[in-house]
């Protein structure tokens, strides 16, 4: 990051972890789960919604339908709700076939859709405007600080909506590869990595009354933190996957004077990837 925030020593604000969820897939399975019906209680997708979305996308979409379903309040309205997307590296393998295509077959084989499907804003927009959600709406992130850029934002936007509207939630979507995939000259894959989506449904929290139990987000000083779980800026989201799948404390370091520590709730069973291969195909 290009910037190095700094805390007075009281500061400290925090969101609440409503609900998560992991989502996953192999490069290869991505296009058939674009295709697939995405829906859970009022909320659905048209079948060709995702059909020329970026990787990254459909399995942000299908991380927010496992928190819908693994969300145990009654579903509100989300229609003010705000949305975060952090992203890593998304888009390079659309704009890579496209740039083939181009060498290749000339302008008449390069899309429209590459352009608002491929950009740093493409999963915060995708979500925004196939669920409805009239909130805030950021797309943060692209690089390898993505998980803390993203962490940053929700925790700084927290006390504003928690103000303006109360009811809203905040819908904090990360994505990213395990290994970055290759295309071969003729832009067929060169390998088959993992892609995977984490959402957290935060609810901004104006006083501190909650206790340190309940699973939260908070930013403070880092001199507050003394967990040994300490993770750098650049933390790769496949890490963050695993603490939460362990309900582990974790730090995420913001600059060298604060940090946020993530204590993530219990994941029920449909929190998880429903493909169970899809992890053991990446253990060592």
């Amino acid at each position: 990051m290009n910037h190095s925030p700094s805390l007075p020593a009281d500061f400290s604000t925090l969101c609440q972890i409503d609900s998560c969820a992991i989502g996953s897939a192999h490069f290869s399975e991505v296009q058939a789960l674009a295709r697939e019906k995405h829906a859970h209680g009022p909320y659905s997708l048209p079948i060709r919604f995702l059909r020329h979305a970026d990787e990254q996308t459909v399995i942000g979409v299908q991380s927010i339908f496992k928190v819908m379903a693994a969300d145990t309040q009654e579903i509100p309205d989300i229609s003010n709700d705000a949305v975060i997307a952090a992203t890593c590296l998304a888009g390079q393998p659309a704009a890579a076939r496209t740039m083939i295509g181009l060498r290749d077959k000339g302008p008449v084989a390069v899309t429209p859709h590459i352009v608002p499907q491929c950009s740093l804003h493409s999963v915060a927009s995708a979500v925004s405007v196939g669920f409805g959600m009239h909130g805030p709406n950021f797309g943060v992130g692209g690089g390898p600080h993505a998980v803390s850029e993203g962490l940053l934002l929700a925790i700084t936007l927290a006390p504003m909506l928690a103000i303006t509207s109360p009811l809203a939630r905040i819908w904090l979507i990360f994505t990213g590869w395990d290994q970055q995939p290759s295309l071969k000259t003729n832009g067929e894959a060169n390998n088959d990595p993992l892609c995977r989506g984490l959402t957290l449904l935060l609810k901004p929290i104006v006083s501190h009354s909650i206790g340190n139990a309940c699973p939260q987000i908070r930013i403070a000083s880092q001199r507050e933190f003394h967990s040994d779980s300490r993770y750098p800026a650049d933390t790769p989201l496949k890490e963050l996957c695993e603490r939460f799948e362990n309900r582990s404390r974790t730090t995420v370091a913001i600059s060298d004077s604060c940090a946020i520590e993530i204590l993530p709730p219990v994941l029920s069973q449909n929190a998880y990837s429903s493909n169970e291969t899809v992890f053991r195909k990446e253990a060592p």
